[in-house]
């Protein structure tokens, strides 16, 4: 499989956060949390990320060599990579054009062998997943629900994370954090999972690296100045500490993008650092600026010619993970916006050879023309604008600005 530009470092890094960063207003002593989540499922493990999550739910129910696991054709690396470290097969299965699931095509698709389904809620978009619950249970079929996308919203009367035997999160998506995923349950006690506390040296890193990356986007003001110069130090000590001693310094490999499975962070609990930032987060403000910035991108991008949003409207209680925008001409405009510093995300790019045009139609076609761009709750007003207008003059043929352009944009705080 060859990898993209984007992957080999062919483009330059994004100009604004792909992610949420740490600043002066991410965090509260008592932080509102009225918004359902995750967090409301009463079973919980806090771990190093979403793939780790989901292998430690398969070994948890028991799935191993000789089982199947359905798992959507739209998907990634890290949905995948769990089910072959437990050594198990996966079964492709369709989604709709909306990214529903088709339940009927699941069933067609069930044997003896299969043992467990992965369903998603894409780009933070709740489905009903009450029809394949019932169905789970009918036939014995271990439900993994995945809310890699969709840390918070409620689809009926229940909240992310309720319908599955087992649940999984990436909190990375969500909060300012360099680390972490969640297992929940709402039917099995976790207590039996060991998971084993990641060493000081690696939490030391993790503390850093949140830092700098929120720094390196000009976050936390004069304090970040401060702080950046006591890490350019930080920077030779650590290099000597890794050329002279056995000290731990490598993290986990998803919180540097990587798609694959590090075997050795799937029994490690999130870090320390994390998980403090974790629990002061403010979940009210979350969910109204995504919800906010979803909503301006919305208004600016989905009327424009050759594009159309992937969902119809905003559902009341979605807080979205990105904006997700049909693309008809992607491989004209994707190159035009990574090179002008453009975040882009694009979900289930490189899928599994299996995933064939002729069988899975609607996953080849999401893979292809769906770009996501950030709506997270650290953007500034002037990011924001920025993106927009050179996204707007991409799609429409204008004239670009200049690609790094930002400090020419007035400053404002998105708080």
């Amino acid at each position: 499989m060859s990898l993209s530009p984007e992957i080999t470092g062919a483009f330059p890094p994004p100009a604004i956060p792909l992610s949420p960063v740490i600043s002066n207003l991410s965090f509260k002593l008592r932080p509102s949390s009225s918004v359902p989540s995750l967090l409301d499922v009463p079973h919980k493990l806090y771990v190093t990320s979403g793939r780790a999550a989901i292998s430690l739910a398969l070994e948890h129910a028991g799935i191993g060599s000789g089982d199947d696991v359905l798992v959507p054709a739209f998907h990634c690396e890290s949905m995948i990579s769990p089910v072959h470290w437990r050594k198990a097969t996966p079964v492709f299965y369709q989604i709709r054009p909306d990214t529903q699931i088709d339940l009927e095509d699941i069933k067609q698709r069930h044997t003896d062998r299969c043992k467990a389904i992965i369903a998603t809620h894409y780009f933070g978009f709740m489905q009903d997943f009450q029809p394949l619950r019932q169905w789970c249970d009918e036939n014995g079929i271990v439900f993994i629900e995945d809310c890699a996308h969709a840390f918070f919203g409620k689809s009926g009367n229940l909240s992310a994370g309720q319908s599955g035997d087992y649940a999984i999160a990436s909190s990375m998506k969500f909060f300012p954090i360099y680390d972490g995923g969640i297992l929940t349950s709402s039917r099995h006690t976790l207590e039996n999972i060991p998971l084993r506390k990641p060493s000081w040296s690696v939490d030391t890193k993790v503390a850093l690296n949140t830092l700098e990356r929120s720094i390196s986007y000009k976050r936390l003001g004069v304090f970040g100045w401060l702080l950046q110069k006591g890490l350019l130090a930080k920077n030779l000590l650590w290099q000597y500490l890794k050329s002279t001693t056995n000290i731990e310094t490598k993290g986990p490999s998803s919180s540097e993008g990587a798609y694959g499975l590090d075997e050795q962070w799937i029994h490690v609990a999130t870090t320390r650092t994390s998980s403090k930032l974790l629990k002061h987060s403010d979940s009210d403000r979350i969910a109204h600026y995504r919800r906010r910035n979803y909503q301006i991108l919305d208004a600016a991008l989905g009327q424009l010619p050759g594009v159309r949003p992937l969902f119809s409207s905003l559902p009341e209680n979605c807080v979205p993970l990105v904006y997700p925008l049909y693309i008809e001409q992607p491989e004209r405009h994707f190159r035009q916006l990574k090179e002008l510093g453009i975040p882009i995300w694009r979900f289930g790019e490189f899928l599994d050879p299996s995933v064939t045009e002729q069988e899975f139609p609607h996953s080849k076609e999401l893979s292809r023309h769906i770009f996501q761009f950030p709506c997270h709750q650290e953007l500034l007003n002037r990011e924001l604008d920025w993106m927009i207008q050179n996204i707007q003059a991409s799609l429409t043929n204008e004239p670009q600005g200049e690609p790094h352009g930002l400090e020419s944009v007035p400053h404002q705080r998105v708080c």
